[in-house]
This record gives structure tokens, sequence and C-alpha cells, in this order.
């Protein structure tokens, strides 16, 4: 495999990632700050089983840690753009290691429910879940800059029209969101 097809495939799972922080942040969070605090720790406890037991999910947040090892072996620092990529998404998913860990432990735990603490939980969860969403995103956009300017711009625009009209349907669903929720007789 050359360098270069290496890159695109760890920018492609690097997007797929992104794509899901960037739902977690902005779909699921929404749900979570609409519940109250008995409820989002049950939906937050799915959810993070879900997460961990998903392949699809598991892989993509798996893959980029050993394909940085791998790449950084096989093809050393040479590429900065690509580089700065790598450490701005091994940023990120530190944030998660440090922040979110400690609270999914908290919520898995049957005697944890004191309503300020689950609520100032969630209000960390969160602050994040959109550090974690945010700095995946740019480091998309840095791991693209390494193919040049025409990437970036067609990345960026390519993920652009494939969220905005995601996002727009995904309010659609959401209590209070844009449109309205579906009722029994949809």
């Amino acid at each position: 495999m050359t360098q270069s097809e290496a890159e695109m495939l760890m920018l492609t799972i690097n997007a797929l990632g992104a794509g899901i922080l960037m739902f977690v942040a902005g779909v699921a969070q929404k749900i979570m700050d609409q519940l109250d605090a008995p409820d989002f720790k049950r939906f937050a406890n799915l959810l993070d089983k879900s997460a961990m037991t998903d392949p699809f999910a598991v892989t993509v947040a798996t893959l980029p840690i050993i394909g940085t090892v791998l790449y950084f072996v096989s093809y050393g620092f040479k590429h900065r753009w690509f580089t700065a990529g790598l450490v701005a998404w091994l940023v990120g998913s530190s944030i998660t290691k440090v922040t979110n860990m400690p609270i999914y432990d908290r919520l898995a735990n049957s005697r944890y429910n004191d309503t300020a603490a689950l609520l100032e939980d969630r209000r960390k969860l969160r602050l994040a879940n959109n550090a974690r969403a945010w700095v995946t995103l740019v480091s998309v956009l840095l791991m693209a800059c390494q193919f040049g300017r025409r990437a970036v711009v067609l990345t960026t625009a390519a993920a652009a029209i494939v969220a905005i009209p995601l996002l727009w349907l995904a309010r659609e669903y959401i209590p209070g969101g844009v449109g309205r929720m579906p009722d029994s007789a949809d």
C-alpha cells in the first residue's frame, strides 16, 4: 500500500468517525438535554452499551489507533498536514478517555441517582461530546489538506451536502425541534 493510499483510507475512516461524533453531539445530545435526570441516565447507559457493542462503531473508533501506529512506523512524520490531523485526532480521542469515560462509569452505577449530579454530568457530557466532535472534524480537514486545497474544498462540500439534509431531517424527530414529533397516527 502506498502512503497516499494509506492516507486516503485513514482519512475515510476518520471522516466516518467524525460523522458519528457529530451525530452524537448534534442529535443524541439534544435528546439527552430534554430528558429528566433518571431518563437521561437510562438513555446514556443504553447509548454507551450500544456504542461499545456495535461492530461498526467499535471498528471506526479502534482502527485509527492501530492505523496511526502503523502509519508512523511505515511512513514517518514527513507529511505534516496529515501528521497534524492524526495528532488532532489523538487529542480528540483523549478528551473522551479523560472526560466521558468517568461519566459513563458513574452512570452505570445503579446507586448513582442524585438528580443534581446527574444534570451536572449531562452538562459535562454535552461539552465533551461537542469538543470531541469538533476536534475530530478539524482533524479530518487537516488530513485532507495533505491532498491540496481542492481536496479540502471537495471534502468540506461533500460533508455539507450530506450533513445538512440529515441534520434537518433528524431535527424533525427531536422534541422541540424544527418539525414535529411523529405520533401514533403516522
